[in-house]
């Protein structure tokens, strides 16, 4: 159940308190048997999620308002956690003996790289666990645990999963061949091609999943569709691997970051909301945005902010940069630390003004998605060199924080009170020199000419353009004799000064510049256990619980409040 801080004026959320105590306590600790974990995904709706779901237009009915109810009553606190080979999915916060799922046979003995929880619209009361194991897509019913689904498509392994936050029967797939590919769990495998042809061929185009458009086989099995494929390439498009993706909570936009350290931000088609009678692979090969100048490195998460109701603020986060120190050997180099950025995509408002009715046909500018400048930071710190992994939590009625997993322990940061970046010194000593220097004069640019007669004779034009310049001469010996008489001369190029501007201030130590929360692996007593690193982890529940998982463990950590 959420929780109502408006019932309370004087309630304090935890994330808001002093940060003295801890407000996480451990509440279980698991060992797989050595098995790695590779992922989990917590239950991630509640008995009130049917008035956000789909517009909540699920939540009118009464019948199915009291099922969906008796749903999230089962699945509250299930946890799923993906390893090599099985899918476990622990109930009520571990509480249980965890119930488990062996992969089909082609795919056993590969690790589950990403799962996620859905929802197919045509079963609103039967949740779906959706498993990537490189490259292929597996759809789980999560009550018997039977495959529904398997789907291909990809042409390289799949990088990062997600579902759309209110609209749960459509999920994104990132891969490390330049695409992100949306599918539609309420449609069915395409099972014969249906390309557009490229002249001269007459025939459809068998490109394949690099280009954006269907395989020459089938595309899977059971249940979803791809219906969208946000294509990679130099019209657009990421070139290198892109290894995350967020949907847009309210509006028909998708965010993605690559290895070419850009981030992008994308428009989802119409027919992706609306499906046609006959089935079509939508493409989009240009972005609303893109830019690579926010980081110096391979972008690995992004994130849509929802603070304070801001649709348009995005948190994302790049691995450690190689940089050289000098330009004429390419031997010295070094690593600079990883960053994370607040930051506001100035250009939202032009597609989505507030209060209209967006236009059908949108499309940026050149300057849009050829790494614009349209963006505004708002923060940014440098990250530790040894992590790699971070998770943000954004919620509608919650803070947006961040989670940064250091060894046994996981540092906890409201992301709201991130500060500034220190702007540069302003040179204003150069600045008074230059305004000293300054004065007006009337010059031949400025000075209004008179067209000359046009008397009958031929040759009048020639003399006039003579007189001309005779009067200009004679107005230049007038200026250089009041510059013997004290006046100044004109200032030359060479006399101003040049202005040198500082280079930015260097980004501050996150964990030096912002205070947080320590939420260690310590046992009832507060004394440290012997285990494993954390490697990432992840805040479920409404913010009510945090999920860490190590080499062979597997960490529950509760909410005191």
């Amino acid at each position: 159940m959420a929780i109502d801080y408006a019932g309370d004026p004087a309630y304090i959320p935890w994330y808001r308190k002093s940060m003295d105590s801890c407000p996480f306590k451990l509440s279980k600790y698991l060992t797989l048997n050595k098995q790695r974990v590779q992922c989990t995904a917590c239950f991630p709706w509640t008995s009130d999620s049917l008035d956000i779901l789909w517009g909540g237009h699920a939540g009118s009915d009464p019948e199915l308002r009291a099922k969906w109810k008796d749903v999230t009553k089962k699945w509250a606190g299930a946890i799923a956690v993906g390893v090599t080979g099985r899918l476990m999915v622990f109930p009520n916060f571990a509480s249980k003996k965890p119930l488990v799922a062996a992969l089909p046979a082609a795919e056993r003995h590969l690790p589950i790289d990403h799962v996620a929880w859905a929802i197919n619209t045509n079963r609103p009361l039967e949740p779906l666990l959706v498993l990537t194991v490189t490259s292929v897509i597996l759809i789980i019913e999560a009550t018997t645990f039977s495959v529904v689904g398997k789907l291909r498509g990809h042409g390289g392994p799949i990088t990062s999963l997600c579902v759309h936050p209110t609209q749960p029967h459509l999920f994104a797939t990132s891969s490390r061949d330049f695409t992100t590919r949306l599918h539609d769990l309420a449609l069915y495998p395409v099972q014969i091609p249906n390309n557009p042809h490229w002249p001269p061929r007459p025939e459809p185009s068998l490109a394949g999943p690099a280009h954006g458009l269907h395989m020459s086989e089938s595309e899977g099995e059971g249940i979803g569709q791809c219906v969208a494929v946000m294509v990679g390439g130099r019209s657009g498009g990421h070139q290198g691997a892109v290894l995350c993706s967020a949907f847009h909570p309210s509006q028909p936009l998708i965010a993605t970051g690559g290895m070419d350290r850009a981030v992008k931000i994308w428009r989802i088609p119409p027919s992706v909301f609306s499906p046609p009678a006959q089935p079509r692979l939508a493409r989009e090969d240009k972005p609303l945005f893109s830019t690579n100048l926010l980081h110096k490195a391979r972008v690995l998460s992004v994130h849509w902010s929802l603070f304070r109701l801001a649709d348009d603020i995005l948190i994302t986060h790049s691995a450690p940069a190689l940089m050289r120190r000098r330009h004429e050997d390419p031997e010295d180099t070094y690593y600079e630390e990883g960053i994370v950025v607040v930051w506001q995509w100035l250009g939202y408002n032009r597609f989505f003004p507030p209060g209209k009715v967006p236009q059908k046909v949108m499309r940026g500018t050149a300057g849009d998605y050829r790494n614009s400048e349209s963006f505004k930071v708002l923060a940014a710190y440098h990250l530790p060199m040894i992590n790699k992994h971070c998770h943000v939590y954004r919620s509608l009625t919650h803070d947006p924080i961040l989670l940064v997993p250091m060894g046994k322990v996981i540092r906890v940061f409201n992301i709201p009170q991130f500060k500034p970046r220190t702007p540069p010194k302003f040179p204003a000593d150069d600045i008074v020199q230059l305004t000293g220097r300054m004065h007006l004069e009337e010059t031949r640019e400025s000075r209004p000419v008179t067209p000359p007669a046009q008397p009958e004779r031929e040759g009048s034009a020639a003399s006039a353009i003579a007189e001309d310049e005779q009067q200009e001469g004679e107005s230049s010996k007038d200026t250089g004799s009041a510059g013997q008489e004290g006046e100044a001369p004109p200032t030359r190029d060479e006399d101003v000064p040049t202005v040198t501007y500082p280079p930015p201030a260097p980004l501050a130590f996150l964990f030096d510049a912002v205070e947080s929360w320590d939420v260690g692996a310590v046992s009832s007593t507060g004394d440290p256990l012997e285990v494993p690193d954390i490697t990432s982890c992840q805040v479920g529940f409404d913010g009510r619980a945090v999920v860490g998982f190590g080499e062979g463990t597997l960490f529950i950590w509760r909410l005191q409040e």
